[in-house]
């Protein structure tokens, strides 16, 4: 065929695809209580003002107000601040193609985000308030924005104390896509880098959005290792003859056994990787920030880690202090005798003198007789500071521009630990398939245990074909009554395609606990993806009724009426969705998207537009306003948003059609070709791209 002919024939069959949805489905990855938040469900012992504290203990309270844990949270001030935030050149991202610049006006702090369109003129311009800074200054600091909805999130640019300190995207983002404004703080983040915020009661149930509305502390207090303090302070000021009762009263871990001792630092220093796996799953009926000291750790929570033997086993990573020092032959030989505490004073900052004398008197507590000898034959130096050889300084796995302590206690370490490294960005880098293994407590305890670990299959992906038949297996089995077992089995199924599946598992859910509102909000999906819309409509409308305040549900009743092509409707849910969270990017495409389909491009471009201000990388608003601009005969910038599209996502399927058909026009169809293979590896049932690929080949 002459290409002539396939010119005309274009004009018949290659149609450009038309406006895209954000199909994104909510996930909730990680399990997490059902039953009432620790704010209820533990109302004789009360947490009472910090500074209380200081009233007895004043020495002590004076040396903790220095360590790390103390300052780990904090609103920024001129006393605190050790960022310039006067500093003329922006930071630039050469991976993600933008630029950042930290300033300060009236006594507040921002971080604003920008690109560079043409003639160098600033576009997709983000400005964010800083409302806290979480992280000591140690090692590192990230920005969190508290929103007046109250979601906490995290700004894209950190700070980090490697060469004297310097800015640095935070942890995840050192790559082409990233979570840019929208990485939100959840429960998980904030119960170990802070004490325990105020929320509402029920306000950590499976499922619920992380919200802040009530007072959020500003460090680690002492009740985190010592319990609520009420009973201690009513006890000690009722008189002298009450002090025994406030002994009674408190936790004092010296004086725990060893394993419940080490828990409590175990509770936020134990994590065996930060990577999806899952790492930790919350036992159901246990709150976000329910745990105690004293308690057993696998009372709340039980730990997991990569099969041994997978790739995965020399890791180290920031949080990897207790798991590595697990690995030390000094802690498995002295049968958990050694605790966190036999090195660390945690009322002192462990980088004074005092806590270095401590921690080479714990090393020859064991060791003294071999190092006098290997000293005598001059073997050993003698020198004082056992950590800095046997305990060294080596760069993180995962916060790349971290350096810390690598707590596994070897003879001779290897070499080249302080050595740059590259932040593993890809799902070939990052993603681990295989067993999920339990790793503390070393067994199950029960036969609850067991579908806990049969739920950590699935949780995060790692092993879900087998882990989706172990789950059900059990439950079928067990029975239990804790309806996130249920739920969880049906996201599974869910994200495997499996959606017949998972509707009887989420009805399951839903009849052990009516009032499971992302339960319901997910099935509602799911019942509109299998094309039940009048059941869809139904359950998404209960779900908007449960839990008016959540945007999930106004956005999946809106797509579900997009897919009846309802745009009118689509569009209302839509704009409710933006007043409940007017930062998700992916709402302002749907509405985009809605206005489109009704034919006024003006309100969609703005809208899309806008989804592209919060999300410069979202390759389906790039998709969708190069339709727009292409619908105006603009298809030169139409072309460059389809590019900005596929940078975004290799594979997608509309933009490269959409491509093709351009450049088959205008007389390339090798390029044209080259955009249909890739567009038919993603969608092989893509019909359009087809026959367009078989014109072409016909026309040479």
């Amino acid at each position: 065929m002459a290409p002539s002919a396939v010119l005309a024939s274009l004009a018949v069959v290659a149609l450009l695809v038309t406006v895209l949805w954000v199909w994104f489905r909510v996930a909730d990855s990680t399990p997490a209580p059902k039953n009432p938040s620790s704010s209820d469900s533990d109302a004789a012992a009360r947490y009472v003002e910090p500074a209380v504290c200081a009233g007895c203990h004043a020495e002590i309270w004076q040396t903790y107000r220095e360590t790390g844990m103390a300052r780990s949270f904090y609103r920024p001030a001129p006393a605190n601040t050790i960022e310039d935030y006067a500093a003329e050149e922006p930071f630039y991202h050469l991976a993600s193609d933008r630029y950042y610049v930290m300033t300060q006006r009236n006594g507040r702090y921002f971080q604003r985000r920008y690109q560079k369109g043409p003639q160098g003129r600033e576009t997709n311009v983000l400005e964010k308030e800083i409302h806290f800074v979480m992280g000591s200054g140690n090692h590192a600091r990230s920005y969190l924005n508290l929103s007046s909805l109250g979601k906490l999130t995290q700004l894209p640019l950190g700070w980090y104390s490697e060469d004297g300190g310097h800015l640095g995207m935070s942890p995840g983002y050192d790559r082409p896509n990233h979570d840019g404004f929208q990485r939100v703080i959840s429960f998980d983040c904030m119960f170990c880098h802070n004490g325990y915020p105020a929320i509402e009661p029920g306000a950590d149930q499976l499922g619920k959005r992380p919200v802040y509305q009530g007072e959020i502390p500003e460090g680690i207090d002492c009740q985190r290792c010592h319990g609520p303090g009420s009973a201690h302070v009513d006890a000690v000021t009722a008189g002298a003859d009450a002090l025994e009762a406030g002994e009674l009263s408190i936790v004092n871990p010296g004086k725990l056994p060893a394993r419940r001792q080490m828990e409590v630092c175990l509770q936020c220093h134990l994590e065996t990787t930060s990577r999806p796996l899952p790492n930790i799953v919350r036992k159901y009926g246990r709150g976000y920030f329910s745990f105690r000291p004293g308690q057993p750790l696998a009372d709340y929570a039980l730990h997991f880690d990569h099969d041994s033997n997978s790739g995965w086993d020399d890791k180290f990573e920031i949080n990897h202090s207790a798991y590595r020092l697990r690995e030390s032959k000094c802690f498995i030989s002295s049968g958990e005798a050694m605790t966190c505490t036999t090195c660390h004073d945690p009322h002192r900052n462990p980088g004074d003198e005092r806590s270095s004398r401590q921690f080479d008197a714990a090393c020859l507590t064991c060791h003294q007789a071999r190092l006098s000898k290997l000293e005598s034959v001059g073997i050993h130096p003698a020198a004082s500071g056992c950590a800095g050889c046997h305990m060294p300084k080596r760069r993180t796995d995962d916060v790349v521009h971290a350096v810390m302590t690598d707590h596994l206690i070897q003879a001779v370490p290897p070499d080249g630990l302080l050595e740059p490294k590259r932040e593993k960005s890809t799902l070939a880098e990052t993603a681990y398939r295989g067993e999920v293994t339990l790793y503390y407590p070393e067994s199950p305890l029960d036969s609850t245990d067991k579908l806990y670990v049969a739920l950590a299959q699935i949780a995060q992906g790692s092993n879900r074909d087998q882990g989706i038949a172990r789950l059900r297996s059990a439950l079928e089995r067990e029975k239990p009554a804790e309806a996130g077992f249920y739920f969880n089995l049906a996201v599974a199924l869910e994200e495997s395609d499996r959606l017949d599946e998972s509707v009887y598992w989420f009805e399951q859910a839903l009849a052990l606990d009516p009032g499971f509102g992302l339960a319901r909000t997910r099935l509602g999906s799911v019942l509109s993806r299998t094309g039940n819309h009048r059941e869809a409509q139904r359950v998404l409308k209960q779900a908007m009724e449960l839990e008016p305040d959540d945007p999930r549900n106004p956005k999946e009743r809106g797509l579900d009426f997009a897919r009846q092509s309802m745009f009118e409707e689509s569009a209302e849910l839509a704009r409710k969705a933006i007043k409940l969270d007017p930062d998700l990017p992916e709402l302002h495409n749907n509405l985009g998207g809605a206005l489109a389909e009704l034919g006024r491009m003006d309100e969609a471009e703005s809208a899309i537009r806008n989804a592209i201000r919060l999300q410069p990388d979202l390759a389906e608003a790039r998709f969708n306003l190069g339709v727009i601009l292409a619908s105006r005969g603009d298809t030169d910038a139409a072309m460059s948003q389809w590019r900005d599209a596929i940078r975004s996502k290799t594979d997608h399927a509309g933009a490269r059609y959409n491509l093709a058909v351009v450049l088959a026009s205008r007389g390339d169809p090798d390029a044209a070709a080259e955009h249909l293979d890739i567009a038919l590896q993603a969608e092989p049932l893509f019909e359009r791209a087809h026959i367009l690929r078989e014109q072409l080949r016909g026309s040479r």
